[in-house]
Order: structure tokens, then sequence, then C-alpha cells
């Protein structure tokens, strides 16, 4: 009877301390969840959405969503005036006869001295984590320091979505998408020699005609997991709650 006893003892103790390893275990995992440096890239045609996207997938990841903020970061590394950065900022053939290049010349503030800072700031960017938008930050960083995501959309699509957002004609629209478009490709090119549309510089690209943002965002989700990322566990509840 005694020995039953002990046996039961023991047998307690043993389910205790496995109960206490287990809670130990899901604390070290939620701790490393939360320490789990998340970054994404962001390139997109003009009217695809991309944005949005960016957003809702920084929201649901919980970490910083920079568009604004990359320029505003590389005025403040440079010491110059965000206007001159935005000048710069992904309209590299509007430079020519730009009436700020008569201040570029007295080498206040180049090209090269954009591209400086921007490097810093996209680098800095990934040592916290954050949903970074355009200005070839999947070539930067790499596939080794970012999850690299290119949202594409037809013209007709992406400008329709455009001429509803800005109040404008489908013929405005068209051009305006087109314009946008050929700015951020020449920005690629002017300033990494790459092609904006190369599926080798992206880990995943979706057409945002058959997606609607939740499902892009979904879709972005799915892929990490599978490129080996180890997400939070309340990701998926929380897109759910977002997106409602």
């Amino acid at each position: 009877m005694r020995c039953n006893a002990d046996r039961l003892i023991e047998a307690l103790i043993a389910a205790e301390l496995m109960e206490m390893q287990r809670q130990e275990a899901e604390k070290q995992e939620k701790l490393r969840q939360k320490t789990e440096v998340y970054v994404v890239t962001v390139s997109r045609d003009f009217g695809s959405m991309g944005k949005l996207v960016a957003q809702l997938l920084a929201d649901t990841l919980e970490v910083r969503c920079c568009d604004r903020y990359i320029l505003q970061e590389v005025a403040r590394r440079a010491n110059v005036d965000e206007a001159l950065v935005n000048v710069l900022d992904e309209h590299v053939s509007k430079l020519n006869g730009h009436w700020w290049q008569r201040f570029l010349q007295k080498d206040a503030f180049s090209y090269e001295d954009y591209y400086h800072y921007l490097v810093k700031t996209v680098l800095s960017i990934s040592v916290k984590g954050g949903v970074i938008i355009g200005r070839g930050a999947n070539i930067i960083l790499g596939a080794e320091k970012a999850f690299r995501v290119r949202i594409t959309g037809s013209l007709d699509t992406c400008a329709k979505r455009v001429a509803s957002r800005e109040d404008i004609d489908i013929k405005a629209a068209i051009e305006m998408t087109r314009a946008v478009n050929s700015e951020r490709s020449e920005y690629i090119k002017s300033l990494y020699h790459a092609d904006i549309n190369d599926p080798s510089l992206y880990d995943l690209v979706l057409n945002s005609d058959r997606y609607d943002c939740t499902q892009m965002v979904e879709l972005i989700l799915d892929a990490m997991e599978k490129a080996g990322y180890k997400l939070p566990d309340e990701a998926r509840k929380s897109l759910s709650i977002l997106a409602q």
C-alpha cells in the first residue's frame, strides 16, 4: 500500500514537472516570437493597393510601416530640408532641368548623399524590424535580411483604382499610372542598375487584380512561414480583426 502511495506521489511530481516544463517552453516561445525581427520590403505598381497591403501587414506583425518615415529619417541624418529629399525620392528623371538642380550643383546635397543616407536608414530599420515601402529596399537588404514582396496589377485595373481615389477620369488616371510606374522603374534602374519587374529580386509577386488587401496579406504570411519565418501565434487572429 505504501509502495502504491509512493508511486502516486512520484507520478504527481513528474506530472507537475512536465507541466512546469511545458509552461516554461511556451513562455520561451512567446518571448522568442516577440523578439523575432520581421523585415518585409514591398515594391508596388501605382494603384496596386501596395501601400494598403504594407500597412495592414505591418499592423498584423506589429511592426512599423515605413514610407514617409524614410524621407524624414534621411533628411534628419543628412541635416537637410525634407522637401529636398522628397525631390530626389523616386523621381530620378525629374531632376533634369528641375529648379532644385541649381541648388544640387552647389554640392549641398547630391544624389550620392541621398543614396548614402537612404542605405543607412534602411539598414537601421532592418535591425528593429518593419515593413519598408519602395526605395529599392529589397535590393539593399537582399534575401538574407528581408522577405521581399512585389505587388503588381494590370494597367486598366490599377488606373480604375487611381481614378476613384483621385476623383479623375479614366484617361487621366491611365496617364498618371503610367507616369508614376515609369518614374519608379527609372529610379531602380538609375540607382541600382536593376529592373523593377525582375522576379528574381523578390520572394513573392502578387497580382492585385485577383486578390483584395486581406487576401494578399494572408498570402504573404503563408509564404513567409514556408520560407522559414516563425510568425506570432496571434497573427492570423489579428489580421482577421484588423480586416473587419
